[in-house]
C-alpha cells in the first residue's frame, strides 16, 4: 500500500482507527495507573481504600478512553452512525439465546479457575470487593461500564470498523492481537482465555453486528469470576 493509498478516505480511516486505538490504550495505562491517581488525582489515607478506589478510577478512564472518545470519532469525524459500529441490535431474542448460551458455557471454567492461586492472588481487582456485598455491587457495577468501553474499543471500533477495508479476518487478527497485548500481565491461562475470545467474539459481533451479546457475557465473567473467588477465599 502506498502513501497515496492511504490517504484515500476508506484507507485513511482505517489508518485513524489502529493508530488511535492504540494511542487510547497508551493513554490508559498512564492516565488509569495507580501511580498517576495517587499523585495527581486522590490521596487518601487509607492505603486499602486508595487500592480500592484507583481501581474505580481506571475502570472510570477506560470507560471514557474506550466509548466516549471513540464514539465522538465516529460521529464528528467519520460522520458514521454508531449503529454500524455495533450499539444497536437487530434480533433481540437470538442474541439473547446467544448471550445465555455462551454464559452457561463459560460458568464451569469459571468456578474452576477461580480456586486457582494464581487468580486468587489477582482478583477481584478492586481488593475490598470482598468485604460486603455492597461494595461487590459497587465494583460489578463499575466492572460493567469498564467491559462497554472494553467491547466497544476493540470489537466495535477496531474490528467493526476496518473490516470492510482490510478483510473480515485480518481485522480478527488486529483486533486479537491488541486484546492479547492487553493481557501481557495476567496469568498465562488468563493470557490464552484472551486469544480464543479475541477469535469468538469479533465471530459473534459480525453476525449479529451488535457488540451487546459479547458485552454482557464478558461482563458476566469478569464478574462472576471475582464472586466465586472471593467465595472461595472466604468472602462475604
Amino acid at each position: 500500500m502506498t502513501l497515496l493509498e492511504l490517504t484515500k478516505k476508506k484507507n485513511l480511516k482505517t489508518v485513524i482507527i489502529i493508530l488511535s486505538t492504540a494511542g487510547l490504550f497508551t493513554l490508559h495505562r498512564y492516565l488509569g495507573s495507580f501511580d498517576f491517581f495517587t499523585l495527581n488525582v486522590h490521596r487518601p489515607s487509607f492505603f486499602k481504600d486508595m487500592l480500592a478506589s484507583s481501581q474505580y478510577y481506571r475502570w472510570s478512564v477506560a470507560f471514557v478512553l474506550y466509548f466516549i472518545v471513540p464514539s465522538l470519532i465516529i460521529r464528528i469525524g467519520f460522520r458514521e452512525k454508531l449503529r454500524d459500529y455495533g450499539l444497536f441490535i437487530k434480533k433481540p431474542l437470538i442474541a439473547l439465546f446467544v448471550t445465555l448460551l455462551g454464559i452457561a458455557i463459560v460458568s464451569p471454567f469459571l468456578y474452576s479457575g477461580s480456586k486457582a492461586p494464581e487468580f486468587i492472588a489477582m482478583y477481584p481487582a478492586a481488593h475490598n470487593a470482598g468485604a460486603s456485598g455492597y461494595l461487590f455491587f459497587k465494583s460489578s457495577l463499575f466492572y460493567f461500564f469498564f467491559y462497554i468501553g472494553y467491547e466497544f474499543l476493540f470489537r466495535g471500533y477496531l474490528f467493526m470498523g476496518t473490516k470492510d477495508d482490510i478483510g473480515e479476518w485480518q481485522a480478527i487478527s488486529v483486533s486479537t492481537l491488541a486484546t492479547v497485548i492487553l493481557h501481557m500481565t495476567t496469568p498465562v491461562k488468563e493470557m490464552a482465555v484472551s486469544f480464543l475470545v479475541g477469535i469468538v467474539f469479533p465471530l459473534i459481533v459480525k453476525k449479529f453486528r451488535s457488540i451487546w451479546p459479547v458485552v454482557f457475557i464478558h461482563a458476566y465473567i469478569g464478574i462472576a469470576f471475582d464472586y466465586w473467588v472471593i467465595i472461595n477465599s472466604g468472602g462475604f
